[in-house]
């Protein structure tokens, strides 16, 4: 039976999706991250959970006394800005974990990691991007990204770790900051949702469970691959803020004068993802929006 340990576990409501679901599948889960368990879903004995500084000796402890098979890392400090002097902080932290992960999973002899990236690593490309385009990130959390893949390759590079770097498109339908994120906060609470600058920004989104299927399909697929995982369409800021007025009830989204926002556009190809794990996007924007506005609500009165 695999054993699946998953980083960030307490701070990261992606990773409770992907608890459930590898659980569902009959695996064994362990979640590891620097913080107290603070989510609203109980463990219920689907998971051991360690508190651990998440450095290379505890770590290292940690996958060996588990016998840990695969890591997942989901450990990621949101970067906030875009400003070198506020975002430097978050982005050492992030590369420091992810290389005591690696360290660990050496010294464990764990058999894979997987690594959540993101398109943002590309920048702002005119062109469909492909895997092994040229790397021009606009933003620090693309620039972190993209030096922390070239750790996650040269750790199998030296030591023959193998890997999975699976780069997501905004994923969506989880409890985080971001554009739809605020927006059915806003629209639960009955206001409108709003859009700073003319709307006409494009951006590629994910919903949460098709993300959570292309991490479930890498833990057995795409070994020492890089794939995009995003949608095949890309939607306006405009157009997914009427779906979120839409499934709010018929509420009209509201302009503001443009803000200096943390995003970065391109148009990615998704071939890989198929063609390699077999996986595309099932679910289109408006009905991942419906859906996460109904797990909104319920969060919000339960």
């Amino acid at each position: 039976m695999m054993k699946v340990l998953v980083t960030g576990g307490a701070s990261n409501s992606m990773a409770v999706k992907v608890m459930e679901k590898l659980t569902a599948s009959g695996m064994k889960v362990v979640l590891a991250d620097n913080r107290e368990w603070d989510l609203d879903t109980n463990l219920n004995g689907m998971a051991s959970y360690y508190k651990t500084d998440l450095d290379k000796r505890e770590l290292t402890s940690i996958f060996t006394q588990e016998k840990i098979d695969i890591v997942l890392h989901l450990k990621h400090e949101l970067i906030t800005s875009n400003a070198m002097k506020d975002s430097f902080d978050q982005s050492e932290v992030n590369i420091a974990t992810t290389i005591n992960v690696l360290e660990a999973c050496v010294e464990a002899k764990v058999k894979k990691v997987i690594f959540p990236s993101a398109i943002s690593v590309y920048g702002n490309e005119t062109e469909e991007a492909v895997e092994d385009n040229f790397l021009d990130p606009a933003l620090f959390e693309g620039l972190s990204k993209k030096m922390e893949e070239k750790y996650v390759m040269h750790y199998h590079k030296l030591y023959s770790l193998p890997f999975t770097i699976l780069r997501f498109a905004d994923i969506y339908g989880i409890q985080t900051e971001g554009f739809i994120a605020d927006n059915l906060e806003k629209a639960i609470d009955g206001q409108a949702p709003v859009i700073y600058g003319d709307g006409k920004q494009l951006r590629n989104f994910v919903y949460i469970d098709d993300a959570v299927d292309a991490i479930l399909a890498s833990l057995t697929k795409g070994d020492n691959e890089i794939i995009n995982i995003a949608s095949q369409s890309m939607y306006s800021l405009q157009e997914a803020a009427e779906m979120i007025g839409d499934s709010a009830g018929n509420m009209h989204p509201i302009f503001k004068d443009s803000q200096d926002e943390l995003a970065s556009s391109c148009s990615v190809s998704v071939a890989k993802a198929k063609e390699i794990l077999g996986w595309k996007a099932d679910i289109s924007l408006r009905e991942g929006l419906e859906k996460a506005m109904q797990q909104f609500r319920l969060k919000k009165h339960s």
